[in-house]
């Protein structure tokens, strides 16, 4: 079966792709999944990415391979492939859904206020999910480009229809943030530890690489709680990591993968505590949102395999 991106778009809603997340990480959490994380393949000025995960339990397992601006998620069971799918949309809104999942854990009860800093393909499904899980009631968005922050605020106002403005600036938008979400490819910090009041629970998601950084490296020092995806991918892609374990600054013990707080209460944290997800996009999360739009691709009767 082909499915396009519109048939994305139409058979993916966000709350089944952050309940898909939920079931798979606490199958992690069991030993009932397995993440490959991801390799970068360069040829020339070229690149291919690819990477996987499966669910062994449903027998489900995908790969993922992207480059020159195309997305594709191979979709297999023990027989052999069910789909290839279109992922540009899938991959927007399965790192948004990582980001619910994650902060309903981790972020302080009651936390509604939220920065937003970027306005690429990423951004918006993260105010999507934090909205579908009660953890968005005012939103602040900056971003370098005023005319294309005042367009994007614009939108989501009627999308989300909560208060949402276009910052003055980034610090102004996250000094009074309970929760700070990134959402740019910089390869320097752009949220300081200084602008974070007390109990600020902060996403990284959009710098996935070892050669870049939206985090202050204080920031990571000061989290009382640190959590990525996946520990042995951020070993080669979390870059504000990676710097202070090589200088002996951060014990990569101290890391704790998201599979160990998806099950059960929320993580312990005190009022005063800075809680930090790493989100980086790991194959796991391909394989459970892939079989969602599956499943119903094949239940709704309108898609036949090729």
């Amino acid at each position: 079966m082909y499915l396009k991106g519109k048939d994305v778009t139409e058979l993916l809603d966000m709350p089944s792709a952050i309940q898909a997340l939920r079931d798979a990480f606490a199958a992690r959490a069991r030993n009932e999944a397995v993440i490959v994380p991801r390799t970068r393949w360069t040829f020339g000025d070229k690149r291919l990415n690819v990477m996987g995960g499966g669910i062994t339990k449903q027998g489900r397992y995908a790969l993922k391979s992207y480059g020159a601006g195309v997305y594709h998620v191979m979709l297999y069971s023990a027989p052999g492939l069910l789909a290839i799918i279109e992922s540009d949309n899938l991959g927007q809104i399965r790192t948004g859904a990582a980001t619910a999942v994650a902060s309903e854990k981790m972020a302080r009860r009651g936390a509604g206020k939220v920065a937003l800093i970027g306005t690429g393909r990423q951004a918006r499904t993260q105010a999507l999910a934090l909205k579908a899980v009660d953890m968005l009631k005012e939103l602040a968005v900056a971003a370098r480009d005023r005319g294309r922050l005042e367009s994007f605020c614009a939108g989501l106002k009627d999308e989300l229809a909560i208060p949402v403005r276009a910052a003055v600036s980034t610090e102004e938008a996250v000094t009074a943030a309970d929760i700070v979400v990134t959402a740019t490819n910089s390869a320097r910090p752009v949220v300081m530890n200084a602008w974070l009041k007390p109990g600020t629970h902060v996403v990284g998601m959009g710098a996935n690489a070892a050669n870049r950084r939206e985090i202050d490296p204080e920031i990571v020092l000061r989290a009382s709680l640190l959590v990525t995806d996946d520990i042995e991918q951020a070993k080669t892609e979390a870059g504000e990591f990676i710097d202070l374990a090589k200088a002996g600054r951060l014990d990569w013990n101290k890391v704790k993968p998201l599979h160990e707080i998806v099950t059960g209460p929320s993580a312990p944290r005190g009022e005063n505590d800075i809680t930090l997800f790493k989100s980086l996009g790991v194959g796991l999360e391909d394989v459970a949102v892939a079989s969602v739009i599956y499943d119903r691709a094949v239940a709704s009767g309108r898609f036949s395999p090729l």
